[in-house]
């Protein structure tokens, strides 16, 4: 069977490998997909739903301030999407300004945490969505990085 995938949509080399590592940490068995961009990202979720909509993502986490496409365009264009837009998307950001927040909220992210990711809040939020790793089990999540 196939595992499950999470989106990590990040221009940050740093912070997708802060994010992978607390992913790995937090037993989750999800594949992580990694793009550096918005407009990556785009193109990634266009494939992925007309080629096999099975691979898409069940959750999409992303990064607000990046280049070319942003993640609020992102998000939006997202939401237009009728064969993504039930994707949940968690924003990830170094801003803790309400303003932005407020934006991202509006334009229908399922959630808003400031970086850096823990561990604990994957794991509650995957649950019930992406089984944890066996104990006995040391291996590090998958990862692709387009």
């Amino acid at each position: 069977m196939k595992k499950p995938s999470v989106l990590l949509v990040e221009d940050s080399e740093d912070d997708a490998f802060i994010f992978n590592w607390r992913f790995g940490k937090s037993g989750v068995t999800c594949v992580v997909q990694h793009v550096l961009e918005g407009a990556a990202a785009v193109e990634y979720l266009k494939t992925a739903a007309a080629s096999d909509p099975d691979s898409l993502p069940v959750v999409i986490f992303l990064d607000l301030k990046m280049p070319v496409m942003n993640g609020f365009e992102v998000l939006s264009w997202l939401r237009e999407q009728e064969a993504l837009s039930r994707i949940p998307v968690i924003v990830l950001s170094g801003s803790d300004q309400q303003s932005d927040k407020d934006r991202a909220l509006q334009l229908g992210a399922t959630a808003y945490w400031v970086k850096p990711v823990v561990s604990a809040d994957i794991q509650r939020y995957f649950k019930d969505i992406c089984p944890a790793r066996d104990e006995n089990a040391r291996a590090a999540p998958q990862q692709d990085t387009k």
